[in-house]
């Protein structure tokens, strides 16, 4: 099972409003977008989720990952390659979720500690005991997040003020 997650914070001080010319250095030729006034963290974390998704040890190039945002009613979801994706919009943040969205779920923590890297992990893993699971964070042999003792992928982001982890269902 493969899993990615993205989390953009709306309320970073540091996110800076993106132009057009900001959006063609993350774009594909390929790309299929819609309009959204969030359409440049719409496409950014769409990526950044598929990335994580493929679980490969390459170095991050957003404009190398196509993406196909679609819109129905007020559900946004993406495609790439594959991989099916949904996004969750608030007016706090973004998620990019995907892989098989029947068998994962996700949670979101707020940050508490200034080593947001630490943090999110002892964050999780508190998730889980709190729900009865004794797990650990792992890493497989790419140096990528797995829980343990079960050795089952999970995907972790974080940015500003937010944390999200996606995790198999089959975990809690």
């Amino acid at each position: 099972m493969t899993i990615g997650i993205d989390i953009v914070d709306l309320g970073d001080p540091l996110l800076q409003e993106r132009t057009e010319r900001t959006l063609n250095m993350i774009k594909s030729d390929g790309d299929e977008i819609i309009d959204h006034p969030l359409l440049f963290w719409l496409l950014w974390s769409a990526k950044e989720a598929v990335f994580k998704c493929k679980r490969e040890p390459l170095n991050f190039a957003p404009s190398n990952i196509l993406i196909k945002i679609n819109q129905e009613n007020e559900s946004i979801s993406f495609e790439s390659d594959g991989i099916r994706g949904r996004f969750e919009i608030t007016d706090n943040y973004i998620i990019a979720l995907c892989g098989n969205l029947d068998e994962i779920d996700h949670h979101v923590f707020v940050k508490t500690k200034d080593d947001w890297s630490e943090g999110i992990r002892f964050m999780i893993i508190e998730f889980f005991r709190e729900n009865g699971m004794d797990y650990h964070i792992g890493s497989d042999e790419l140096n990528l997040p797995i829980i343990e003792p079960d050795k089952k992928e999970i995907s972790i982001s974080h940015h500003g003020r937010y944390g999200a982890v996606a995790y198999p269902k089959s975990l809690l």
